[in-house]
């Protein structure tokens, strides 16, 4: 049982697969929470060890103080995602990151859901010690162990050198091999910090949901995955090899170096010196994520859509969804003399990609129409906003219910959720892409984020009943609460979705639009 040490603000000694660890004792609204912070699950993956993937971390001896986060992974602190959210910059960083950290309730009985969050941030950004992402509040308020776990990111944790001189060896998708070996920490550890490992469940936003989304398709991944929250993953995203052998190229041709051997002896700020220049370079070959996981044959053998569609997987239970106006977070005005015309192209484009087809100018118009009518009564009429909501409903709305849909046809365990709670404080940006992030954590009240949305009292009531339908679903594999009421599983009947807003309810098939849209007919 883990428990305070009053009255010296020390949690109790918890022994560890690698060895003991002591915490300290943080007090929330619900109540004292025990936390162990910056616990080493991995050996520094520095000199000969950068490019490979991580090795558990050496056993230790002594009591280890877990009373501060472990820096976060090398980022560069002015990249294209700095500064877009609250809270989003890393304050420590180094190549030495392979940390996790743990919440308990103070007194707690055993045997407590658990949950583990991987941080998003395109796959560039992110940290285990941002506020924004802080368990304590919400393993007290319901009663779980909350972990979560650092992942290299950008070049060290992204990057496919096996195709480059002297790659042969390295190990592509670094970062989400630091997130299983995170995940096999927790599972084998769970039980000694209160918590039940049948019920381990991995949670995460935006490419901490599609690092879940990728891993779902791992080998062995249900003997330490029994659940995944996925909030906001971009499902079609994943590179080939040939696509990330030509960002490696561009990367070493920034960072002034002809082969592996030369990027291990770069500093690490001369790593992510290389990236903003790569992103620019690759922008139309990769998109704006050139960094993003691979397709290797071993780890991810398949793109997660393809591996869902054949039965992977089935036996871990997901909960999945979207913000509705995702992309208004990255909202940008179109110039006004070649709008139109940057509409049609972008429209064309994405209608090609699904049907494989080149559409007539009519099939192109008939879509721009279709979305200049549901944007009727609201602001967001202009050919930039009609781009912005098209592009959100191609890169993530849809595909998300398509991995729904897969899943439902095999029969595994899935529930859906539309995420409609907009920003008070600043209307135009709608539900955009990550707000749902302090809900998740009870964390309006850090970094600005209550100012940012204009967090009102239905904002807080929500959070409230996400939190319980999350801690819900991580204890008995059904989100259904008190708060929100039943929440059906998914199927290709009825395609039930929980709307979460200021007044949360149930919908049937809310995203029919957006599939006959973007969906060819032969893909259901």
């Amino acid at each position: 049982m883990v428990r305070m040490n009053s009255p010296t603000g020390l949690a109790s000694v918890v022994e560890t697969t690698n060895g003991p660890v002591r915490g300290t004792v943080a007090d929330t609204p619900y109540g004292p929470v025990c936390q162990y912070l910056g616990i080493p699950y991995g050996k520094p993956p520095v000199g000969e060890r950068r490019f490979f993937a991580p090795e558990a971390a050496e056993p230790w001896d002594e009591v280890l103080d877990a009373s501060a986060f472990g820096p976060d992974p090398v980022q560069a602190v002015d990249g294209p995602y700095t500064g877009v959210i609250p809270g989003a910059d890393a304050t420590s960083v180094s190549e030495d990151c392979l940390t996790l950290n743990v919440w308990v309730p103070a007194e707690a009985e055993g045997g407590l859901p658990v949950m583990v969050w991987i941080y998003g941030g395109a796959f560039l950004t992110g940290g285990g010690s941002f506020p924004l992402y802080n368990g304590a509040r919400l393993a007290a308020e319901q009663q779980v162990v909350v972990a979560s776990v650092n992942y290299r990111v950008g070049a060290l944790g992204f990057m496919d050198l096996r195709q480059v001189p002297g790659g042969e060896g390295t190990t592509a998708n670094c970062g989400l091999h630091d997130v299983r070996l995170g995940l096999d920490w927790v599972a084998a550890n769970a039980g000694n910090f209160d918590g039940d490992p049948g019920t381990l469940t991995g949670f995460g936003e935006s490419a901490g949901a599609g690092s879940m989304l990728h891993l779902l398709g791992s080998p062995g991944i249900s003997a330490v995955l029994r659940r995944a929250i996925m909030q906001s993953p971009g499902v079609d995203m994943t590179q080939s090899p040939d696509v990330a052998a030509t960002v490696a190229q561009a990367f070493m041709k920034h960072a002034g170096v002809s082969d592996v051997a030369g990027l291990r002896e770069l500093e690490p700020e001369a790593i992510f010196e290389a990236q903003l220049p790569t992103v620019m370079d690759m922008f139309a070959t990769a998109g704006a994520m050139p960094f993003h996981p691979v397709i290797d044959g071993s780890l991810i053998s398949a793109k997660p859509a393809e591996l869902l569609q054949a039965g992977t997987a089935t036996d871990v239970d997901v909960l999945i969804g979207a913000t509705a106006h995702e992309l208004r977070l990255f909202h940008q005005e179109l110039p006004e003399e070649s709008a139109e015309q940057i509409l049609h192209h972008t429209v064309s484009g994405h209608i090609s990609e699904r049907t494989g087809t080149e559409p007539s100018p009519s099939d192109v118009k008939a879509v721009v129409g279709e979305y200049r009518q549901a944007a009727e009564g609201t602001p967001w009429t202009s050919d930039s906003d009609i781009l912005t909501a098209i592009n959100t409903d191609v890169s993530m709305r849809e595909p998300i219910e398509r991995i729904a849909d897969f899943r439902a046809a095999t029969g595994a365990s899935t529930y859906l959720y539309d995420f409609r709670w907009c920003s008070l404080a600043d209307p135009d940006k709608g539900a955009f892409h990550a707000i749902d992030l302090p809900f998740a954590f009870d964390s309006f009240h850090v970094d600005g984020w209550r100012e940012f949305i204009g967090a009102d009292n239905a904002a807080e009531a929500l959070g409230r009943g996400m939190r319980s339908a999350w801690a819900a679903f991580a204890r008995t594999g059904d989100p259904s609460t008190a708060e929100l009421g039943p929440w059906p599983r998914y199927d290709l009947n009825q395609r039930m979705a929980m709307i979460l807003d200021a007044t949360s309810t149930l919908a049937s098939d809310p995203l029919q639009r957006e599939r006959s849209m973007w969906r060819p007919s032969s893909d259901g």
